[in-house]
C-alpha cells in the first residue's frame, strides 16, 4: 500500500503519496511533524520518489509543498512572501522581504518567543484572518550541501495559539549588516510601500479587486510600517510595538464608472485601457493601476502629478476635455502652456498602454433591463425608479438591437443600414441622434 502523508499549508492539504523507505518516510514525517493535517479534503497532490538523495529529496520537497499550496489557494487570500509570528492572543506580524532579506533567522529567533507561522508565507483572508504554514525551516548545515530541513518543534520554535490568527501588522524587514543596534520602526506612506508588496505577493492578479483589497487589510493593522535592524535578537521586543490595533486612511476606493454618457459623434477620442483594479492614493494625489496581459502577469503602475485626472477623465474625451480636468484639479500652469503638458503627459501614458485613442464602443447600460418578442422591445432602466419602460419599434428597434452586440458609431450604424437594406450614410444622422439620446437617460454609454 502506498506512503501517504497531509500537509496543512495557507489553507490547504496537500497529500503526499510514493513507494518509499521506512527512512525515507521518518524523514519526511519528522520535517513536517508540525504541519500535519487531517485525513480528507486534499486541494493539491504530489507524487513523491525515491532516492539515493534523501536531502535533496527534503530539499526539494519544501519547495513543490509551497508553490502547490499557493496553486491551490490562488484567488483566495492574499498570499505575502514573509515571515510569520503570532502573539499569546492570535494577532500575527507579517515580517515582509525577499529571499535573503533575514526571513527564515528572523522567525527562527522570533519563533522561540512567539507562535510559529510561517517563514515563507503568509496566507491572510480578506476578513484578515492568516491560514498558517509551518513548514520545516531550510537551514545550512554545511557548505555545498542541500539545506537541511528541520521542523520548528526541533529547533525549538513555539506552537501556535490556540485562538483564530489575525494579522496584526504588516512590515518591511530591512536588515543592514551597519544597521542600529535598537532596531528603528517608522511608518511606510502604502503608496511608497506597493512595489515592494505587489513584488513579495503570489497571484495577485487573481484576487478580487487586488490592490483594494491589500491596502484595506494594510489599513485595518495601521498601515505598513518599516523596521531597519543589524541582527535578529534585537527584534524580540519589537513585535508587540508594531502590532497595535488600529487603522488609518491610507487609501479609498476609486469610484470609476466603466461607460461614459456623450454625444454619439464621429472621430476618436481617449479612452482607459482595461484594468485589473485601481487604487486612489491620497497625500499626493496618485493612482495605481494593475494591469494584467494576455498570459495573466501583472504590472502595478503608478500615476502621479496631472496623471490621475487625465486618467479620471479619459472616459471618451477629446485633447480639449482632458486639457480643462487637469486645469480643474491642478489649476492653470504659470510658466507653461496646459495644453502642451497635457499632450506631452497622455502620449507618455499611451505609450505605457495606460491610455489609448481610439472611437468610442457603444453598448447598453450597466443597470438596463430589457425584453424582446421580435416584433417590439421594453426597455427599463433601474438606477431610476421613477423612470418609466420605453418602448421601442422599427429602427428604433433595429438600432437597439445592434447596440446589444456592441460596436463604434460606424459599425452601429452599418448594421442598423443593413437590415432595413439601405445605404449607411441614409441613417447615420438618425442612428447617431438615437444613440445620444439613450446616452442622455442612461441607457447607453461609450467605454
Amino acid at each position: 500500500m502506498p506512503w501517504t502523508q497531509r500537509i496543512s499549508a495557507l489553507g490547504a492539504v496537500v497529500r503526499l503519496e510514493g513507494s518509499l523507505s521506512l527512512s525515507e518516510r521518518e524523514a519526511i514525517g519528522d520535517a513536517w511533524a508540525d504541519a500535519a493535517a487531517a485525513d480528507d479534503g486534499d486541494d493539491a497532490v504530489l507524487e513523491v520518489a525515491a532516492s539515493d538523495d534523501l536531502a535533496g529529496t527534503l530539499d526539494a520537497l519544501s519547495q513543490r509543498v509551497t508553490l502547490a499550496a499557493i496553486g491551490a489557494r490562488r484567488g483566495g487570500p492574499w498570499m505575502l512572501h514573509a515571515a510569520g509570528l503570532a502573539l499569546p492572543d492570535g494577532r500575527v506580524v507579517a515580517l515582509v522581504g525577499p529571499s535573503g532579506r533575514g526571513k527564515t533567522t528572523a522567525a527562527r529567533v522570533l519563533g522561540r518567543a512567539y507562535g510559529y507561522v510561517s517563514d515563507e508565507t503568509v496566507a491572510i483572508e480578506p476578513d484578515g484572518v492568516v491560514r498558517p504554514y509551518r513548514k520545516p525551516l531550510s537551514i545550512i548545515e554545511s557548505q555545498g550541501a542541500p539545506k537541511a530541513q528541520r521542523s520548528p518543534s526541533s529547533l525549538g520554535l513555539l506552537p501556535l495559539p490556540e485562538v483564530e490568527l489575525r494579522l496584526a501588522a504588516v512590515v518591511l524587514l530591512d536588515r543592514r549588516d551597519d544597521g542600529p543596534e535598537e532596531p528603528q520602526i517608522e511608518p511606510v506612506d502604502f503608496g511608497d510601500a506597493l512595489e515592494e508588496l505587489v513584488e513579495q505577493s503570489s497571484y495577485l492578479p487573481d484576487l478580487p479587486a487586488p490592490l483594494q483589497t491589500m491596502a484595506a487589510l494594510a489599513a485595518a493593522v495601521g498601515g505598513v510600517q518599516r523596521v531597519t535592524y543589524r541582527e535578529a535578537e534585537s527584534l524580540v521586543g519589537v513585535l508587540e510595538r508594531v502590532a497595535v490595533p488600529g487603522s488609518t486612511s491610507v487609501a479609498r476606493p476609486l469610484d470609476e464608472n466603466p461607460l461614459a454618457a456623450a454625444t454619439a459623434s464621429a472621430g476618436s477620442a481617449y479612452f482607459r485601457t482595461p484594468t485589473r483594479d485601481a487604487l486612489a492614493l491620497d497625500d499626493p494625489d496618485r493612482l495605481a493601476l494593475l494591469h494584467v496581459d494576455e498570459d495573466g502577469d501583472g504590472t502595478v503602475r503608478m500615476l502621479a502629478g496631472i496623471a490621475p485626472a487625465l486618467w479620471r477623465a479619459a472616459g471618451g474625451a477629446s485633447t480639449a476635455e482632458l486639457v480643462a480636468a487637469a486645469v480643474a484639479a491642478h489649476g492653470a500652469p504659470d510658466d507653461a502652456d496646459a495644453e502642451a503638458l497635457v499632450i506631452a503627459t497622455v502620449d507618455e501614458l499611451v505609450g505605457e498602454g495606460v491610455l489609448e485613442l481610439r472611437e468610442p464602443r457603444w453598448r447598453i447600460g450597466d443597470e438596463v433591463a430589457w425584453t424582446d418578442d421580435g416584433y417590439r422591445i421594453v426597455v427599463l432602466g433601474l438606477d431610476d425608479p421613477e423612470l418609466q419602460p420605453c418602448v421601442l419599434e422599427g429602427s428604433a428597434a433595429l438600432i437597439w438591437r445592434a447596440l446589444a452586440a456592441g460596436g463604434t458609431l460606424d459599425e452601429l450604424t452599418g448594421a442598423a443600414a443593413d437590415a432595413v437594406g439601405v445605404d449607411p450614410g441614409a441613417v447615420a444622422a438618425d442612428v447617431a441622434a438615437f444613440i445620444s439620446q439613450l446616452a442622455t437617460e442612461g441607457l447607453a454609454g461609450s467605454a
